[in-house]
């Protein structure tokens, strides 16, 4: 019989370094396996940031980047890289520019604006434009989240020219003020839907836009799927992390931050995939499930939405970025092995794709079909070793870095 494919592509051997062996001489040749940390496509670094840590990325057709940065001290959080290591605020200055952060008659709130606060995701949709999900959650003193005010967060669209075509907000009753919308993904069959996850860990949930009317709405709210796993310990570079709050009580907790965060639509639209950043496994739901508002009319959509959920089993690592191309494979970034997997719905299995220790946290995915060919773009951010888990301490090392790299299939246009 046949072994399993790829079971050793990082695989090799070679003699041990001297001070690695003991005297005896009929050990100085020998020949060990060992792993050399890394497989598939070349690794091609495309940007280096120097000034903020990046999260988003998102590639027009004609290869211009944009990107996001959490906003704290940043003085911009909506981006176009304009060479490979300097970036400049997309569409500008002042539309990246609130009047202020802090609620002035609601302390611990922010503010509700048109101005962008917190631009935690960017994609391009089919038709070539730029989606910019605006958490409305400034950071403040380093760690803290203010808590949002209606109007704060909001989806907006810009053409490349920078032009904004609409802006979307939601009532308190879908984006609460603990809310953190993470990450966004755009349908632009029919009305229009896009998804936006919920990763609050005191609201994990889905959100639901009608395009067209504006309208939203929640499933999946703290449906199993989209929890945390509280006792999860994740490793990294080979180290166990925990979590050491630079705030108070400062006690030390598991890797449980983030509850769904990374996802995805089918080439076809038909399937939602998701997953929490503080857990190792895969979920899908049909998205016409999704797609129905819970209301009078349909009392049952979120019994039937919650039953259709499809647990695809452990993924080995715990992940944060999802991604697919238009033949259907699901990329999945791996942080806890330096790599990006994907799973092939057709067998139903995790396929290794891309492995290099210069991959320090896989954050964000954006397939692009350029002139030149098709790529997975992505973002590295190191975000295990900044303050919020470090007790205060920035251990991470600039540049951050961007990285692409060659795939078969090209980018989903969800037209």
């Amino acid at each position: 019989m046949n072994p399993p494919p790829n079971q050793t592509i990082a695989d090799s051997v070679a003699p041990l370094p001297p001070n690695e062996i003991s005297n005896d001489p009929a050990l100085a040749k020998l020949r060990i396996h060992f792993d050399t940390g890394k497989f598939g496509p070349p690794v091609e670094l495309v940007h280096a940031y120097f000034d903020f840590w990046p999260t988003g990325v998102a590639v027009s057709s004609e290869g211009r980047i944009f990107t996001s940065f959490p906003r704290g001290n940043e003085t911009f959080t909506l981006a176009e890289a304009n060479t490979a290591t300097t970036e400049v605020p997309f569409p500008d200055q002042e539309t990246n520019t609130p009047p202020a952060f802090v609620n002035a008659t609601n302390a611990g709130f922010s503010i509700a604006t048109e101005k962008l606060i917190l631009v935690q995701s960017v994609v391009i949709d089919g038709k070539d434009r730029v989606w910019a999900l605006d958490v409305g959650r400034p950071r403040v003193n380093g760690s803290t989240l203010l808590a949002t005010t209606p109007g704060g967060p909001k989806l907006i669209g810009f053409h490349l020219n920078g032009t904004r075509f609409t802006t979307i907000t939601f009532p308190s009753s879908v984006v609460a003020a603990d809310s953190s919308l993470n990450d966004v993904r755009i349908d632009l069959r029919g009305d229009g839907f896009a998804y936006l996850p919920d990763s609050s860990p005191q609201r994990p949930g889905l959100v639901v836009v009608n395009l067209r009317t504006g309208q939203s709405w929640r499933h999946l709210d703290n449906h199993p799927s989209v929890t945390v796993q509280v006792d999860l310990i994740s490793f990294h570079n080979g180290v166990p992390t925990y979590v050491h709050p630079p705030i108070s009580p400062f006690a030390v907790t598991a890797f449980n931050r983030f509850a769904i965060d990374g996802v995805a639509l089918s080439p076809d639209g038909e399937f939602f995939y998701y997953a929490p950043l503080s857990a190792r496994r895969l979920f899908r739901i049909p998205t016409s499930f999704l797609k129905v508002q819970p209301s009078a009319i349909n009392p049952n959509a979120i019994i039937l939405a919650n039953q259709a959920v499809l647990d695809l089993g452990d993924v080995g690592s715990h992940l944060n970025g999802l991604e697919s191309d238009d033949q259907g494979f699901i990329y999945l970034t791996a942080p806890e092995h330096n790599a990006i997997n994907r799973f092939n719905p057709n067998t139903g299995l995790i396929e290794p794709f891309v492995r290099n220790p210069f991959i320090q946290w896989p954050d964000t995915l954006a397939v692009a079909s350029l002139k030149s060919g098709n790529f997975l773009y992505f973002t590295c951010n190191q975000l295990w070793l900044s303050p919020d888990y470090q007790n205060g301490t920035d251990l991470r090392t600039k540049p951050y870095a961007m990285f692409r790299v060659p795939i078969e299939g090209g980018k989903a246009n969800q037209l």
